[in-house]
């Protein structure tokens, strides 16, 4: 495969990812709204938030089983065609008892992406090329997690509702459908690739070795991945909540009114394309010799800015969330490399799907705590999940550890 070739194949895919990200932000993107509809409590919007979530970890394990039966890319048009349909059951408005059943099933079907898409990119690129063109879905997914509440403030500026938000993910739910359908062709993994990428990773002098498979590495991994995954779905369901997104600084600034509804979304997602940078730095730093190394500080480094966002005044909190959220999203590409260094090319789509388990499914737990917290206790929910990401970064010491005389050394 040329590396044109290559380079498209990996934007399409992106693009998949940033769909997903899309669908996976539209619920805190309108939580004020749904709030205001249903009549409902913080700790209601973090059980709809676990619903969608644990549905979008636990089926990624099945769904790795049929991309090794049947090929990623029938899975990324019944992930795309399914996703539109839930969209627009769910703009028809309807119960509360409902709406949990239409998250869920949405979650099912946005659980198909992952490991589709990213056994799609590891087994198409060699280690050295694997970090970068993780960074590049990466850099994708950030911008989808940061075009939900983008798109919709400006639907909210034309006078729109958050029924209209989600009919049109639909529509582009649909769009997606039809163009990976017609170029289906051009995703499939064929065994040729498997072998030619066997016969490169089996030449040290023109490659970075893999072990074939490292199961120890891969359980510390995973369990580093579902705190993590606490973290990240406990702040982001509630990120529209923090009172520094109403911070005078950015009415000056844009000129909008502090009452005006939209401006939380607007700088919700100003802050959240900061992970696009934290996405491509990761790419571009990824070093197959010290990816344990590199996993373990970010983890770390996630804490004391969580702290910031707590402690600062609104200016500083501002500026504390946005390094954060660049920070935070460095993490999946080197975590991504990882579980393709520690897995068997012939199971990598169900080694994802685990993963995915862990990190969206036990991870959804944090939107749930975090609703908890805010209605029950006077704790500050950003502590407790410094406290996790503190709590995660003593896995990756394990990691660094269990690799320190197994991973190759730089020559």
């Amino acid at each position: 495969m040329t590396k044109r070739k290559l380079f498209w194949i990996i934007c399409l895919i992106s693009c998949l990812h940033a769909l997903v990200h899309v669908f996976e932000l539209a619920l805190p993107a309108v939580q004020d709204d749904l709030k205001l509809h249903y009549d409902s409590s913080d700790t209601v919007i973090g059980s709809l938030s676990s619903t969608f979530r644990w549905p979008w970890g636990l089926g990624a394990l099945l769904v790795g089983f049929l991309v090794d039966r049947f090929g990623a890319p029938p899975m990324l048009v019944i992930y795309l065609a399914g996703c539109a349909l839930l969209c627009f059951m769910i703009s028809s408005v309807p119960g509360l008892n409902s709406l949990f059943g239409m998250f869920f099933v949405l979650g099912l079907f946005a659980s198909i992406y992952h490991p589709a898409g990213l056994t799609l990119i590891s087994l198409k690129t060699t280690p050295e090329q694997r970090p970068m063109a993780l960074g590049i879905h990466g850099v994708f997914g950030s911008a989808g997690i940061a075009l939900a509440p983008l798109v919709f403030a400006l639907l909210q500026t034309k006078g729109m509702q958050w029924q209209d938000f989600f009919w049109v993910l639909g529509i582009i739910g649909i769009c997606g459908a039809i163009i990976v359908f017609a170029l289906r062709r051009h995703l499939v993994i064929n065994q040729r690739s498997k072998s030619s990428e066997a016969k490169h990773t089996s030449n040290p002098s023109k490659s970075t070795c893999e072990p074939d498979r490292d199961w120890r590495s891969f359980i510390v991994l995973i369990i580093l991945a579902a705190i993590q995954g606490m973290v990240y779905s406990g702040v982001i369901t509630f990120f529209k909540d923090e009172s520094f997104l109403n911070t005078p600084l950015f009415t000056k600034l844009f000129d909008v009114s502090p009452e005006v509804q939209s401006q939380r979304s607007f700088l919700m997602a100003g802050v959240m394309f900061f992970g696009c940078v934290g996405q491509f730095i990761a790419g571009k730093i990824g070093n197959p010799q010290r990816l344990e190394q590199q996993l373990t500080v970010i983890t770390l480094m996630n804490a004391p800015f969580l702290v910031g966002m707590a402690i600062f005044t609104a200016e500083w909190a501002l500026a504390s969330a946005a390094i954060f959220t660049l920070v935070h999203f460095m993490f999946q590409p080197i975590y991504n490399s990882l579980v393709a260094k520690y897995t068997p090319r012939e199971h990598r789509s169900v080694c994802y799907g685990l993963n995915f388990v862990m990190g969206f499914g036990v991870g959804s737990l944090g939107a749930v705590l975090a609703g908890w917290i805010k209605d029950a206790t006077t704790l500050n929910t950003n502590h407790v999940f410094a406290g996790l990401s503190l709590t995660a970064s003593l896995f990756g010491v394990i990691l660094i550890i269990l690799n320190r005389k197994t991973t190759p050394q730089a020559e």
